[in-house]
Order: structure tokens, then sequence, then C-alpha cells
């Protein structure tokens, strides 16, 4: 980007060639005899002091601002920020060295429309619509726009802008400084991508404890707070509710003569005849063991005996068909009594099971 540096050395050339044109005519007049000796005698002497000493100024001067330049080019690099300036109307790029180093350019590549084309396919557009969009503004506004840098795939750069305007109010130019922000989205990314994975490992270990690994049922944490809920959505709506527990005849005995891999079968074609005989709003789970429980909602005393005893008999001819042991069920079922908790009525039906096992099993018994 031209600097005041460039003005300074071409301040300093013209002052230059003046000093010498000026210092040529004092010469000849010097020896010329319509002039006289006197005049130039006393004049040279200090002429050329004067522009000696003009020209140690320059020198200096230069000097001081090659030596500003060069440390604005230290810190620029330092900050990975790089000077952008685009010049009104006719659109012309300049831009820092810093900026070819962050676009991956050799050192003094000037920003053509050429090549702002070739490495801003995309971004140009990008940049322009932001520019546009803020063509009036007196403050600092933001662009974010892309790069395709030639190691390896495309950059997203954010500058910082802000426009010059004439005495008239007309944009003269528009000044930027620009650093490569790709690290940051790459990290932003990155946590997004984190917080995704992170998301789902927490949705697959609650799914984990609300589900039963063998049978796909609701696990007993999951079916017990089912069942807090139904209890208290019952008592609200006061619709009738009804319960069913439910546990393997003599399962022990299974696992004992076909083992523990069997006895899994058994369990597993259980919970898929449970879900059949299940209606759309019942839920089934797990309580541990061989023992399951059934939740009714909108379901009375006799309809939970009919559901139950249907499902007795579903299991008994279901495990009969199957390439697994047949197994019978005990069953015991309660209904929702007026003020009763989750706990009363699931123990109320826990009684009714044992009731059925005691009674000889592979029965249904309805809770006192």
């Amino acid at each position: 980007m031209p600097t005041s540096d460039t003005a300074g050395l071409a301040d300093f050339t013209l002052g230059m060639t003046g000093g010498l044109a000026l210092a040529a005519a004092i010469f000849v007049a010097a020896f010329n005899p319509a002039i006289g000796f006197p005049l130039a005698g006393l004049g040279l002497g200090a002429l050329l002091w004067r522009y000696q000493r003009r020209e140690r100024l320059l020198a200096s001067k230069t000097a001081d601002l090659e030596r500003s330049v060069r440390h604005l080019e230290a810190a620029e690099g330092l900050a990975g920020i790089g000077r952008w300036c685009i010049e009104y109307p006719e659109k012309r790029h300049l831009w820092s060295e810093e900026m070819c180093h962050i676009a991956g350019l050799s050192a003094g590549t000037a920003p053509s429309k050429a090549l702002l084309a070739r490495i801003m396919p995309e971004g140009l557009s990008q940049l322009e619509v932001t520019l546009d969009a803020h063509a009036s503004d007196t403050e600092p506004f933001v662009a974010e726009f892309e790069l395709i840098h030639p190691s390896g795939g495309p950059r997203i750069l954010r500058a910082r802008a802000r426009y010059v305007f004439s005495r008239e109010g007309e944009r003269e130019c528009v000044f930027m400084v620009v650093r490569d922000n790709s690290e940051e989205y790459a990290s932003v990314r990155e946590a997004e991508i984190e917080k995704q994975r992170a998301l789902k490992l927490a949705e697959e270990a609650r799914r984990e404890a609300n589900t039963d690994a063998l049978t796909g049922l609701a696990s007993r944490r999951a079916i017990m707070s089912a069942l807090d809920r139904a209890v208290l959505d019952a008592h609200k709506s006061g619709k009738a509710f009804s319960v069913v527990v439910i546990d393997v005849d003599h399962f022990k005995r299974i696992n004992d003569r076909h083992g523990h891999a069997v006895g899994d079968r058994v369990l597993s074609k259980l919970a898929e005849i449970a879900i059949h005989q299940a209606r759309g709003a019942d839920r089934v789970g797990r309580m541990g063991g061989e023992e399951f429980l059934w939740l009714l909602p909108d379901c009375d005393e006799d309809a939970a005996k009919d559901a139950a005893e249907r499902l007795r008999w579903a299991i008994e001819v279901g495990t009969h068909s199957a390439p697994v042991p047949q197994v019978t069920i005990s069953a015991g079922h309660a209904t929702l009594g007026e003020g009763e908790g989750a706990l009363s009525l699931f123990a109320r039906a826990d009684k009714g099971l044992y009731d059925a096992k005691r009674s000889g099993r592979n029965r249904v018994i309805r809770a006192a």
C-alpha cells in the first residue's frame, strides 16, 4: 500500500533536482560579467549551504519514515493484521505486505482485479455486499469473507473497516484492517461438534438408564417414574387407572435346566408378547429379574382383569410355539383408589401377584 514514505522520497528527489539546477544557475551567474562576481561570491556559498541543509533534513526525515514503515510492518506481522484500502470511485485496491502473507502470495504482489477474482471467487462478492450495505456509515463496521489460500482450501478473513469521506460527503476510500479468522472458526466448529457429541452421549446414557438392555422395555427407574406421573394424571382427570404386576412361573428352574442364555431369550419373548398386548397409551417395564409392570391408564378394575388374562394366555400360547421353553405367568392387578399413591397401588398389585403364586401359579388375582 503506498504510504507517506513514497511521497517523502519524491519530495526529496524533486528537492535535489531543484537544488542542483539553482546551484548551476548561480555558478553561471558567478562568471557572467553582466551580473558581477561580488554577488556570486556572496550568494553562492549561502545558497549551497541552505540546500545542503535541506538535503540533510530530507534525508533524516526519509530515514525516520522508512524506519516507521518497517516498525509498522513488523507490528502487523506480529499481530497477523494486514492493511487493505479500496479507493473510490475507480475501486482501486491497495494493500500492505502482511496482506500478501495472509493471502499466501509472494511479497509485493499487487491486488489486481484478476488476482482478486482468482483467490476470492465467492469472497469478493461477499465483501462488496457488506461494503455496499455500510456505504453511508461513518462508524467502523465488520466484514467477513472467504479467500482461497494456496496452501489448502478456503480461509475466513475478518476485517474491521471504516469509510473516509470527502468534504462533499462522497466516499473517497474504505480502509480495512484484516486478519485470518479461520482458526477461531475452526475452534467454534470443533466446540459445536464436541457439544453435539456430548449431547448424543448424554442422550444415549439417558436412554440406557431408562431402557432395559435385555428386553428393550422401560427400566425399573423409568417405569416407576411413569407410574408416579400416571397416578398424578389420573387423580387430576378423575379417570380410572390400573396396574398389572407379572412374574414368570418357575423361572429359576428354566435357568438351572437350560442356562441363563435361554432364560434371557424367554424374557425377551415375554417382553415382545407384552408389547403386542399393550395399547398405545400403555407402558410396560421390567422391574428386574423375571418381574414386569404394566401400566393401564383409563382402565377400570374389570378391564384390567381382562387385559391381564389375555396376556397370561398369550404368553402361555406364544412361548409354546416359539423356539424357547414354554412358560406361564402369575399376575396381580390393582385399580387406583381415591387419594391413593403410586407406591401403595404397586404394593397392592404386587400382593395380588404373590397371592396368585401361592394359589398355584398361572393365574390372575385382583388385589384386595
